[in-house]
C-alpha cells in the first residue's frame, strides 16, 4: 500500500539529504498538501471565478484539517492531492468533450490509487459525475461525448494502476483486507444493522464541519468541529446558495460539488464495523477539496452582494476590508489550533520516542554497543521500535521482556535499560542483577513522560 509514498520519500531523502527519517517523511507529505491548492484553485475558478479560486486556495492553505494531515508524515494527504485534478479535468472536460481533460484525468486516478487506499472511492465518484451530466444533458451528441470521456478516463487511469492492479489479481485478499474489515464482518461483526449504522456514520460525518471531528489525536484535536468558525459559516451558506442556484438554473456542476462531499467521505462512513472511526479527517480527506470550493464560492457571493449594495470605489474597499478581517480571523483560529491546541494534544498523547531515542544514541557513540541498549516492555507504554528508530538504528526493536533480563548478565560490555517509571518491578530485578549499576530518572519536557535510566558500566556488566 501507499507506494507512491515511499519512492517520494526515498526521493526525498536523497534530495534533501534527510535520509530515512521522520523528517523525510513529513516534507514529502507537506509537500503533497501544498500541492493540492493549486487545484483547489482551479477547480473553484472552473465553477465561479477566479475570486472564488483564490479564495478557496486561501482558506484550503490555513486550515487546521489541511495543515495536520498534512504535517503528520503518513499518507492521508495523498487522497486530496489526486482527487482535485482528478474532479477538474473531468468538470472542465465533461461539457466540450475535451480529450485532453479526459487524459489527464485518467492519469490522476490512476497515480491517486498508488496513493491512500481511500482513494479507491473516486472512481465511483467520477462515474456519478458523469452520470448526474447525462441527466442534464440529453441529446444523443452530449451522451456519446460523455461516453467517450468516461472510456478514455478508465483506459488510461487502469494503464497507470496496472502495476498494483496485477497485484490486485494474485492476492486481492491482501488488496480488499483493510476496507473488508470496516465495511463488512471480516474482523468483528456489525454492531447493530448495515442501514442504520450508515446513516448514522453519514449523519456523524456531515456534522463534523460544525460539530465534532472525532477523537483521533494522532491527526486531530478531539471534540472539535473540523472547520474554524468563518470557514463553518462560509460552507453552511455555500452549501445553501448551491442548492438555491441548482433549483433555479438546473447546473450540474453545482449537483456534483454538493455531492461530492459526502461521496468523497465514504471511506469513513462506511465503516460500519467500526463506527467509533468515524468520522476521521484521514479518511475524508479529499472531501476538504469541495468544502473548500464551496467556501470560495461563498464568499465571492458576499463579496459580490456589498459591491452590489455599495457601488464603485466604496463597493471594492468595503469587500477587500471584510474578507481581510475574515481571512485574518480564520488564520488566527486555525494557527492556534494547529500550533497550540494540536501540539498539545499530540504531546500528551504520544510517548516520547525522540527522547528516548536520543539517550540510546548517546550511549551507543560513547561505547559502540548498539546490541546492548534495550527497552523494558512494559503494558501500554512505549512502541519500542520508534527508540531504535529515532536513535538512527532503522529496522532495530529495542524490547526486551522482564522475563529475559536474567539473560543479560552473561552479555559482556557496557549495557542501558530505559524502564517505564510505573515498572518497579523491572527496576527492583536490575537493582539485584547489576548492584554497582547506576540509574537516575529522566525528566522529559512534556510532563508525565518521565522515565529510568539504568546503566551498567563495562566494568560491572558481568555481575555473578
Amino acid at each position: 500500500r501507499e507506494g507512491f509514498q515511499m519512492y517520494l520519500t526515498a526521493l526525498i531523502s536523497l534530495v534533501f539529504g534527510t535520509g530515512i527519517s521522520f523528517m523525510s517523511l513529513k516534507l514529502g507529505t507537506v509537500l503533497c498538501g501544498l500541492a493540492t491548492l493549486p487545484y483547489i484553485y482551479l477547480l473553484g475558478k472552473e465553477l465561479g471565478n477566479q475570486r472564488a479560486g483564490v479564495f478557496a486556495a486561501l482558506f484550503a492553505g490555513i486550515a487546521y484539517w489541511a495543515n495536520v494531515i498534512s504535517r503528520i508524515g503518513l499518507r492521508f494527504p495523498l487522497y486530496a492531492l489526486f482527487a482535485p485534478p482528478t474532479l477538474y479535468y473531468l468538470i472542465r472536460g465533461m461539457p466540450g468533450g475535451r480529450r485532453n481533460d479526459f487524459i489527464w484525468a485518467g492519469i490522476a486516478l490512476g497515480l491517486g490509487l498508488h496513493g491512500y487506499s481511500s482513494m479507491r472511492i473516486v472512481p465511483v465518484v467520477v462515474v456519478i459525475g458523469v452520470a448526474i451530466y447525462l441527466l442534464h444533458r440529453t441529446s444523443k451528441e452530449n451522451r456519446l461525448q460523455a461516453g467517450y470521456g468516461l472510456g478514455i478516463t478508465a483506459v488510461i487511469a487502469l494503464v497507470v494502476f496496472l502495476p498494483l492492479f496485477r497485484y490486485m489479481m494474485d492476492h486481492p485478499d491482501m488488496f480488499f483486507y483493510r476496507a473488508l474489515t470496516r465495511v463488512g464482518t471480516l474482523e468483528q461483526p456489525l454492531p447493530g444493522p448495515a442501514i442504520l449504522i450508515f446513516l448514522k456514520n453519514l449523519w456523524n460525518a456531515m456534522v463534523m464541519f460544525f460539530w465534532d471531528n472525532n477523537n483521533i489525536w494522532v491527526h486531530s484535536v478531539p471534540g472539535r468541529p473540523a472547520l474554524d468558525v468563518i470557514s463553518a459559516a462560509l460552507l453552511l451558506s455555500g452549501m445553501a446558495l448551491l442548492v438555491i442556484r441548482y433549483i433555479r438554473k438546473r447546473r450540474w456542476e453545482d449537483l456534483f460539488l454538493l455531492l461530492s462531499v459526502p461521496l468523497l467521505m465514504l471511506p469513513s462512513i462506511l465503516s460500519l464495523a467500526f463506527p467509533d472511526e468515524n468520522p476521521s479527517l484521514n479518511r475524508t480527506a479529499a472531501a476538504l477539496v469541495p468544502v473548500f470550493v464551496i467556501v470560495g464560492l461563498s464568499l465571492d457571493s458576499l463579496m459580490h452582494s456589498v459591491e452590489a449594495k455599495w457601488e464603485g470605489e466604496r463597493g471594492k474597499r468595503a469587500t477587500l476590508v471584510i474578507a481581510t478581517v475574515l481571512f485574518l480571523f480564520s488564520a488566527g483560529q486555525n494557527y492556534d489550533l494547529v500550533f497550540r491546541q494540536y501540539k498539545d494534544t499530540y504531546l500528551q498523547n504520544s510517548w516520547n520516542t525522540t527522547e528516548m531515542g536520543k539517550v540510546v544514541s548517546d550511549f551507543v557513540a560513547r561505547t559502540h554497543s548498539p546490541a546492548t541498549a534495550r527497552v523494558v516492555a512494559y503494558p501500554y507504554w512505549v512502541d519500542t521500535r520508534l527508540v531504535g528508530f529515532n536513535a538512527e538504528l532503522a529496522g532495530v526493536d529495542t524490547a526486551i521482556q522482564p522475563g529475559d533480563l536474567d539473560a543479560t548478565v552473561n552479555e559482556v560490555g557496557p549495557k542501558l535499560f530505559l524502564v517505564a517509571l510505573q515498572d518497579q518491578e523491572s527496576l527492583q530485578k536490575l537493582i539485584s542483577l547489576y548492584p554497582t549499576g547506576e540509574y537516575s530518572l529522566y525528566t522529559s519536557r512534556v510532563s508525565g513522560k518521565d522515565f529510568i535510566v539504568f546503566e551498567v558500566s563495562q566494568a560491572t556488566s558481568a555481575e555473578p
